[in-house]
């Protein structure tokens, strides 16, 4: 199967300029090309004030006269996928990051850390991508690879980068650059208390994307701690507000007209998709039409070709940026443009998305409601390996919640159509047709699911462990069923017990648990199977529920001989008919050596039920358990006495000849002699080493007699002839034999 090259890892279009010649699909996206220059430049500069204003210009350390050492910790986590006016928050972080690279001073050492962009589901997801003091081009490489994944281990990534500094004996600064709250168990504030208690003279600066209130305390504290500053804002206009206000306290001089502005291209097969880093023709020329000739003097533009990344320097003003690449499969030039603005002595890195030129395109309902299956259509390179699937706007490229593979749908003209399952929880998703190597979207449909309308009708009390009808309504879904958990469980139901399946027009029987509490009714719909957390199932509809203890009593003798059976007199709750009686040592449950189920039917008056005791001697509980769930709720004391029992047999005997053998004992069910070597111990000796003798009588009074077969007896040896019981099997009686040759 053809697949798309790949000249390197992920890259990123830059914030700040305006797609020409893009797909549709794509061109909607994207906002106007002044409001994200703007923007672009705004948090380039704030940000890099923000590394300045941390790190004054000739800090004194321990060793004296060099700049502090740091290091910039980026959310490469999934929720960088989301936005900020329309651009995707990892696209600005990682630009202005490799826009800081040019801007700090030479002299300052700078390093690079990244958590959850390799593994979607690991805490421990965290990396070194660049050591401090790592050459700024290198710096710039591992900036551009980075593609959100994964989890948010902000204090443990802070922590990691704090121990590269060194932070203990020398000063250090580290620059945490996140969307969000801390998502792998670890409290930021803590950790910032701990590292401000340990450091020299350690500094954490932090700044939010896109946070909430609640999410921006442990930010906020952590940053606080070690007396940094935290600035945070809701969209793209108040971060590059706050972090002017905050960050640059006075504005840096306006550099003179004449000096050139540094500008870095870069492209990227699609908008977002893998940064290409050869075979790319570049040009960049001034897009104003009024510009004077060559000969008076002007800048004429800049070209070059065959590179990957390219660099220069041009007067400030207007420019239209061109990209060609020469790498895509059939050979033809792919190309992609934009106009750009540049400002005179300020760094600026453009990303151009290089079309494609596919023919792509999708066909399905703007909504549909939740849960169910729709039918779509489409039409595009299936051969190139690719998904169609529905996900959340703000997800990865590849992050489906369900998904068809279009290669294996059979050919039709003009759209193919598969079914494909929807979200079972109602929002505004996006339908996606995608690239699977390299993981670019090629097209995508908005689609809204709709709610539907779902019920529980039941008893607002029950007694534990008895059956409840529930009456249930909504659109029955394939896999939709009902279940009983605890009042809050995160759990969407209890895929071990009461729980079951809907049949459409009937009731729902459950039985409720076996331990009194709070709990909830929970219509449950379920979806294809997937991956995608919180999508396989989701709760539609609740009705708390009180289960409440019921009572009932059981009684027997005071004491009883080990293995014997004796009698229980017992009540419980009316019309029950699979509860149980149990002999269990003192405070526990259910013993699966001593039980009984009862049986009757509703109206059934209590009564007596026979059940063998434990033959371990011992104190001992006659219990009443209520099934399901086993709870105990009625106990009545209760002594075993160990039975008695003797062996007797010759002393020696010829291999090969019958034992003799005479015994007594009680003789209750499952009694023998057995014969085994005398060092097995009686715990292990129910393996290939025992031999089982003959079935024990009741012989109280006068002896009993048996005989072990020859054919237990062929091996010379010393071995012991048993009493044990058949249950538990105690052994009771001992006495050694002899084989000799």
């Amino acid at each position: 199967m053809p697949q798309l090259p790949t000249d390197g890892a992920a890259g990123y279009a830059l914030a700040g300029v305006t797609f020409r010649h893009l797909p549709p699909s794509v061109h909607g996206a994207m906002t106007s090309l002044k409001d994200r220059l703007g923007l672009a430049l705004r948090v380039c500069s704030a940000i890099a004030a923000l590394a300045l204003a941390g790190l004054p210009a000739q800090p004194v350390s321990a060793a004296g006269g060099t700049p502090r050492d740091s290091l910039l910790v980026l959310d490469a986590s999934g929720s960088m996928w989301g936005q900020i006016d329309g651009v995707n928050k990892i696209v600005i972080a990682k630009d202005v990051v490799e826009a800081l690279t040019y801007e700090l001073p030479a002299q300052q050492r700078l390093g690079l850390v990244a958590y959850g962009h390799r593994r979607k589901s690991d805490c421990a997801d965290i990396e070194t991508l660049a050591e401090v003091g790592t050459d700024r081009e290198a710096l710039r490489r591992q900036i551009r690879t980075l593609t959100p994944r994964g989890m948010t281990p902000l204090s443990a990534s802070v922590q990691h980068a704090a121990e590269k500094l060194d932070y203990r004996r020398q000063a250090a600064t580290v620059i945490l650059v996140s969307d969000g709250k801390e998502t792998c168990d670890a409290d930021p504030c803590a950790v910032g208390r701990a590292l401000e208690q340990n450091g020299l003279d350690f500094t954490v600066h932090v700044i939010g994307f896109d946070v909430t209130v609640e999410e921006r305390k442990g930010l906020q504290c952590l940053a606080a701690k070690t007396g940094g500053q935290f600035l945070a804002a809701d969209d793209a206009a108040q971060l590059a507000a706050a972090l002017s206000t905050v960050a640059v306290p006075e504005p840096p001089p306006e550099p003179p007209a004449a000096a050139p502005a540094t500008v870095v291209l870069k492209a990227t097969v699609l908008d977002g998709g893998p940064l290409i880093q050869s075979k790319l023709d570049w040009s960049m020329t001034p897009a104003d039409a009024a510009a004077p000739p060559d000969g008076d003097g002007a800048f004429a533009g800049f070209a070059a070709d065959g590179v990957g990344v390219a660099e220069t320097e041009v007067p400030e003003g207007p420019y239209r940026v061109r990209a060609t690449w020469h790498g895509w499969a059939d050979g033809k030039p792919r190309h992609g443009e934009r106009e750009v603005q540049v400002t005179a002595g300020k760094t600026h890195v453009f990303t151009i998305p290089v079309d494609l030129e596919l023919p792509v395109k999708l066909d399905a309902p703007a909504t549909a409601p939740e849960g169910t299956v729709i039918d779509i259509g489409w039409q595009g390179p299936d051969g190139l390996n690719t998904l169609l699937l529905v996900t959340e706007p703000d997800a990865a490229p590849d992050d489906a919640i369900f998904f068809v593979a279009p290669a294996k749908v059979p050919a039709a003209s003009p759209l193919k159509r598969a079914p494909l399952q929807m979200p079972p929880r109602a929002g505004r998703y996006e339908l996606r047709y995608t690239l699977r190597q390299p993981q670019v979207v090629l097209a995508r449909q908005d689609i809204e699911i709709t709610p539907q309308h779902f019920s529980l009708q039941a008893p607002d009390t029950a007694s534990i462990a008895s059956p409840l009808d529930i009456v249930w309504g909504g659109p029955l879904s394939k896999h939709d069923l009902v279940t009983i958990v605890p009042a809050g469980d995160a759990r969407a139901f209890d895929n071990a017990h009461y729980s079951a399946r809907l049949v459409p027009g009937k009731p729902v029987r459950l039985t409720t648990p076996g331990e009194a509490g709070d709990y909830e009714i929970r219509y449950v719909m379920g979806a294809a199977y997937t991956t995608y957390p919180g999508m396989q199932y989701a709760v539609k509809a609740t009705r708390p529920l009180r289960v409440e203890d019921v009572s009932a009593s059981v009684s027997g003798p005071a004491t009883a001989e080990g293995g014997s059976t004796i009698n229980v007199t017992w009540t419980g709750p009316d019309g029950w008919d699979d509860d149980w009686i149990s002999v269990v040592p003192v405070g526990q449950g259910h013993n699966r050596d001593s039980y009984v189920a009862l049986k009757r039917g509703a109206g059934d008056a209590p009564g007596t039920v026979e059940i063998r005791v434990p033959a371990i001697a011992g104190d001992y509980e006659i219990a009443y358990l209520v099934n399901p769930g086993r709870k105990v709720i009625a106990r009545s004391p209760i002594r075993i006495e160990a039975s008695t029992a003797s062996v007797q047999a010759p002393a020696t005997i010829k291999a090969g000849q019958e034992i003799p053998v005479h015994y007594r004992g009680a003789g209750f069910a499952g009694d023998r002699v057995v014969i085994a070597p005398a060092d097995t111990p009686d715990g292990k000796m129910w393996g290939y080493t025992v031999n089982y003798g003959f079935a024990a009588k009741p012989a109280r009074e006068a002896d009993g007699e048996g005989v072990i077969p020859a054919r237990r007896t062929a091996e010379p040896g010393q071995y012991e002839l048993r009493y044990v019981t058949g249950l538990q099997h105690q052994v009771l009686a001992r006495t050694p034999v002899e084989i000799t040759p």
